[in-house]
């Protein structure tokens, strides 16, 4: 009885240890191709304003107090997101990227950029510390980030993205 509960222990510790190791990327590849698909489509309806700023929130998604016009806190849960807003820079600006590009002190994961319309956009993964890691999509003068567990960065990169691609000004 002893050996098979030891048997069960093991193939038990074996897979997860298999599912942890490959899920970093599997999830980064995942992140990136949602975050390219929500960019290539339609932008969702809008739902929620700031001042003059309209946008997308997603289901369980809210507005913190202390957002503005350019800058906006955004939680779900205990996490919390940030969209910067830089009206001078237009849909095609490559500002963010650029920048992110030259900041030798940050190491990127995994990265792409998408281009239609006119619009510029990219969507990052960046090392955070042992657990998290930071997350960037951006289209022109529009910036969100987070950081986000290893296991949600799929889905968080395409809400953000969902985010980031409807917002309107008004």
């Amino acid at each position: 009885m002893t050996r098979k509960w030891l048997r069960f222990f093991l193939a038990s510790i074996a897979v997860i240890l298999l599912v942890g190791c490959s899920s970093i990327e599997e999830q980064a590849t995942n992140g990136i191709e949602n975050a390219k698909l929500v960019f290539q489509g339609d932008a969702e309806k809008t739902n929620q304003k700031v001042n003059n700023l309209k946008f997308f929130l997603p289901s369980g998604f809210s507005v913190d107090e202390g957002s503005d016009q350019n800058n906006v806190i955004l939680s779900k849960g205990k996490d919390a997101y940030v969209l910067f807003m830089n009206p001078n820079e237009l849909p095609s600006s490559q500002l963010y990227y650029d920048l992110m590009m030259v900041d030798t002190n940050i190491k990127i994961v995994e990265k792409n950029t998408f281009e239609q319309n006119g619009r510029f956009g990219f969507a990052a993964i960046l090392e955070s510390d042992t657990d998290n890691f930071e997350l960037v999509t951006s289209i022109g003068g529009i910036k969100l980030t987070t950081i986000s567990k290893q296991q949600n960065i799929a889905s968080n990169l395409e809400n953000m993205m969902k985010i980031v691609r409807s917002i309107s000004i008004n």
